[in-house]
Parts: structure tokens; sequence; C-alpha cells
């Protein structure tokens, strides 16, 4: 399908090369496929990866079956989250790609101009015409649903992924509310140890999955991330210089694919506050030299977390509210200059 698609944009840029508005279009839907590309390269040929980070997930959830109801409970809202956020991308994303491919067929209906919901015709097609019309929008429409699975899938794991990262978090916090309980009601030395133990193993297992999910999304990150900012600023030029109005759909398709991925990082960084206030509330009193130690060393290693990252730039909702307001800079510089 790809080399497909990649000789229609082709045929299309070359066709419209005079026509500004249909060449922007046309750029636009090119910025999805080498989004689409990057998705590919790194669930496919990369897989092994992914199997790696899902084997280490399938690892922890299946230790938990072994812990306390508070552990079990903190991973149940976890997984509870995850549910609905899955379906909730898959709802929204579906939602989007229904309209976007509606609109244009109502609008087409009613102005009598014939409409594509995307920038791109298969040759010797015209769309101008309805036999074209209606082959080029049933060859949009197989495209569009070949994106949906591709982004859906891959943005759906890597939501995965991040809320398990986020689960171990809660399921630490659960057991050093189980430590505090038990100094509190003067437990034995050994138990004290033995949860001591426990949540260090916990912290250990956290960080090493980090550190393969954050290997895993370094790149990953730079290849999708960059060409959905791309996709945003060439659909916002659009509407705003040419009064593009099928390009607001495209370019809130884009703002909510880097808002998922910024909203998830700050939640990971909210989690590892909540982590850092936690353990320095541990009845350090009533812990021994060693015990306090330890305890002392994993608040020092938590307070240098592993966090989402574009090259050296976090992401979180901060960066994806300076990426919108670098945009809309940019844009209104263009406005002033026409």
């Amino acid at each position: 399908m790809l080399p497909l698609y990649m000789t229609c944009v082709c045929y299309t840029c070359f066709l419209y090369r005079h026509d500004i508005s249909k060449l922007i279009f046309c750029i636009t839907t090119m910025g999805f496929n080498c989004q689409a590309i990057v998705k590919i390269f790194f669930f496919t040929i990369r897989r092994s990866r992914v199997l790696k980070l899902n084997d280490f997930s399938n690892k922890h959830y299946r230790s938990v079956l072994r812990e306390s109801d508070r552990v079990q409970g903190a991973i149940c809202k976890n997984l509870s989250l995850m549910f609905v956020i899955t379906k909730g991308t898959l709802y929204l994303y579906q939602m989007l790609l229904i309209t976007a491919l509606i609109v244009p067929a109502i609008g087409s209906f009613f102005l009598g101009d014939l409409l594509l919901p995307f920038g791109f015709i298969l040759p010797f097609a015209n769309p101008q015409e309805t036999t074209g019309y209606v082959v080029n929008y049933f060859f949009q429409t197989i495209m569009s649903y070949y994106y949906y699975g591709i982004s859906a899938g891959s943005d759906i794991a890597i939501i995965y992924n991040l809320l398990t990262a986020s689960g171990q978090l809660d399921c630490m916090m659960a057991l050093i509310e189980e430590l505090n309980d038990q100094l509190t009601q003067g437990a034995a030395p050994a138990a004290i140890r033995r949860k001591i133990v426990q949540i260090i193993q916990l912290h250990q297992f956290h960080r090493e999955y980090m550190n393969k999910l954050m290997h895993f999304l370094y790149l990953y990150h730079v290849g999708a991330i960059g060409c959905t900012i791309f996709s945003i600023i060439i659909s916002v030029l659009g509407f705003v210089l040419l009064r593009w109005y099928t390009g607001i759909m495209l370019g809130v398709l884009a703002s909510l694919q880097l808002f998922y991925i910024c909203f998830l990082g700050t939640c990971l960084e909210i989690k590892t506050d909540e982590l850092i206030a936690t353990v320095g509330a541990i009845k350090w009193d009533r812990l021994s030299r060693v015990e306090m130690k330890n305890m002392n060393l994993m608040l020092t290693i938590t307070q240098n977390p592993k966090l989402l990252l574009l090259v050296s730039t976090p992401l979180n909702i901060n960066t994806y509210l300076q990426v919108h307001k670098m945009i809309y800079s940019m844009v209104m510089m263009l406005e002033n200059t026409k």
C-alpha cells in the first residue's frame, strides 16, 4: 500500500505544482505517511524490542498476583485507567477518521464541487469526473483505515507501556505504605527487612524497564513526533494563509497524537514526584542504620528519574504548549508579512 501511496503523492504534487492550496493538502498527508513509515519500522523491523518490553510487563503483572490486596488494588486502578484510555483512543481516532471522510462527501453534495477527504489522487482517475471521484474516494477510504490501524495500534502500545511504568510506581508507593504500617505496629525486624528488599527490587526492576522503554522510544519520538509537528505546521499554515478549512481536521488529529504522549509524560512525572514524597515520608526514626542507608540510597536515585524525552526536551504538557505557541508565533509572523 505504501509504494502505491507514494506514487500517488508524487504524481499529485507534480500535477498540482501550480496550485498552492492543493499542493499543501497533499504535502500534509505526506507528513502522516512519513509518521506511518516510522511506526511500521519500529513495530515490525525492530519488533524484538517491543516483545522484550511486553515480556517485562507480563513479568511485573505476574509478580503482583502474589502481593497483598493493597498492591493488587493499586494495579487494578492502573489497569482500569489503561482500559479507559485505550478505548477512548480507539473511539476518538475512529471518530476523527469518519468525520474526515464524511464531511467532504456532504460538502460535495451541498456545494456541487467534488471534494475529496485527502490531497492525493490516483493517476489516470480524474477527481473532477464522477467515476474518477468515486474511485479516488474509495482508495482514500482504504488508505485512511490502513493508517488508522497503524496509528491507533502503535499509540496504544506506547500508552500500555507508559501506564505499566506508572503502575509500577503505584505498586512501590503501596509497598512503602505497608512498610510504614509495619514500622508503626512494631513488626519484627526480619519482616521489615523483607519489605525493604521487596521495595528496592521493584525499584530496580522499574529502572531497568524504563531504560529499555526509553532506549526504544528515543529514535521513535524523533521520527514520529517530528513528522507530527510538521503536519501541524502545514495544516495551520494552510488554514491561516489560504483559508484551507479541511486542514483543521488534519491539524486536530496531529495535535491529538502529540497531546497523548505529552499527557502521559506529565502523568509519569507526577507519579515520580508522588513516589519521592512517599519515600521521604517514611518513619525514618524507626529504621536501623543499614535500613536507613538502603532507603536513603533509593530516595537519592528516585530524585533522578527516567522520564520521557525528545532528544533533551522533556515530553510533557508544558512542551506541548510551547510547540503550539511556536507554531502560532510563526504563523502570525507570516500573516503580518503577507
